[in-house]
């Protein structure tokens, strides 16, 4: 692994709330051949601190970012 990979990954592990630990991977299904999301507001909370307007727009980002977000909730973060 590189560097910049196991940042990375230290970083998403530790932003999971610790009493709760609960974060949890988004059900993107095969998002590499669609990227188009529907508009409800069904909002969800990344480990990024981003909050994301429903789970598939979390997916997109993830896609698109190659980075490996979880949920850390549901709702604004």
């Amino acid at each position: 692994y590189s560097v910049c990979k196991i940042t990375t990954l230290l970083l998403l592990c530790t932003q999971c709330p610790k009493a709760t630990n609960r974060c949890h991977y988004p059900a993107c299904g095969d998002m590499s051949l669609t990227q188009a999301c529907p508009l409800n507001y069904s909002p969800v909370c990344g480990n990024d601190g981003i909050t994301y307007p429903n789970e598939c727009a979390l997916c997109v980002h993830r896609l698109q970012t190659n980075n490996d977000i979880l949920i850390v909730k549901e709702g604004r973060c």
